[in-house]
């Protein structure tokens, strides 16, 4: 086994791993302890790094299961304000974990720091596994058996004029449990968003809101969020199904931010990548 240095980020989550060649082949007891780490803390941050696509496409599917090697690699995509194409270049993101809106999301989320100059906007990250262990026993019998209706886009009366507004040809829309069982951990998580989950099904509007906001009170209490303040050769892996993230303002003339997404496994059947407007909306 190869050895490294693992400290948790937070008391509730995530890892820190330092002294880890990601480019070089593990070996088996490598990649099991890479994985525990991944499926015990849900995140994992590297610092210092400089890799290309297919390590980080490697390593994102390495900690869900897949050791296949690749014939072909994925094209990178950027989170960016100043690459032509690059995803999400304005605005502020509420909390949420990607393609909840779809019924087979993405298990593994990473993000590379390939330029990122100082005061750059933030991405914090929150656990909804923990969070459902926090909830009190009357709550969690409030909830546990109920389903929630998750869209595309934003939720914007939860926010304000700064966050970000992509454009689709058209919405998608789930319902799911509230509380899901993770796919590989066999864990509880609490499984709804500021971002994309619309209202708790069987509730009217305002009743739903209500029991929504009291659950983000413990989802996204300060305590139990982390705050990652991005370098250069940063890079963040997140597991998608117990964590969410969001982000702070990025503004189109402001610090630049271009982070490398890579996503594990790519859903099946995804809907279109939205557009994003940069001129009237430029802050």
């Amino acid at each position: 086994m190869v050895q490294f240095e693992a400290r948790n980020l937070i008391d509730a989550f995530g890892t820190v791993i330092s002294g880890l060649d990601l480019t070089t082949d593990f070996d088996a007891e490598t990649r099991a302890a890479l994985r525990h780490l991944f499926d015990e803390r849900g995140a994992l941050v590297f610092r210092g790094l400089d890799i290309e696509n297919h390590t980080q496409d490697r390593l994102c599917r390495m900690l869900y299961g897949d050791d296949n090697v690749r014939a072909d690699q994925p094209a990178a995509k950027y989170v960016s304000n100043t690459e032509k194409d690059g995803a999400a270049p304005y605005g502020r993101l509420l909390f949420h974990a990607d393609q909840m809106w779809f019924s087979d999301p993405s298990q593994v989320l990473s993000l590379y720091g390939k330029m990122v100059e100082p005061g750059a906007a933030t991405t914090s990250l929150a656990s909804g596994a923990a969070a459902w262990q926090r909830l009190p026993a009357d709550l969690k019998a409030r909830v546990e058996k109920l389903e929630a209706l998750h869209v595309t886009g934003t939720v914007f009366s939860r926010g304000g004029d700064d966050l970000l507004r992509a454009h689709r040809e058209r919405d998608v829309s789930n319902v799911k449990p509230a509380v899901i069982t993770h796919p590989r951990t066999g864990k509880p998580v609490l499984y709804v968003s500021q971002q994309t989950t619309r209202q708790l099904v069987g509730f009217d509007p305002e009743e739903s809101e209500a029991l929504l906001q009291e659950l983000f009170s413990y989802l996204y209490a300060p305590e139990a969020v982390y705050e990652h303040v991005w370098q250069d050769g940063d890079l963040l892996v997140i597991d998608n199904i117990a964590l969410q993230h969001a982000r702070s303002n990025v503004e189109l003339n402001g610090p630049k931010r271009t982070l490398r997404k890579v996503i594990a496994p790519i859903p099946k059947g995804i809907m279109e990548t939205p557009t994003f407007k940069r001129d009237a909306l430029a802050m």
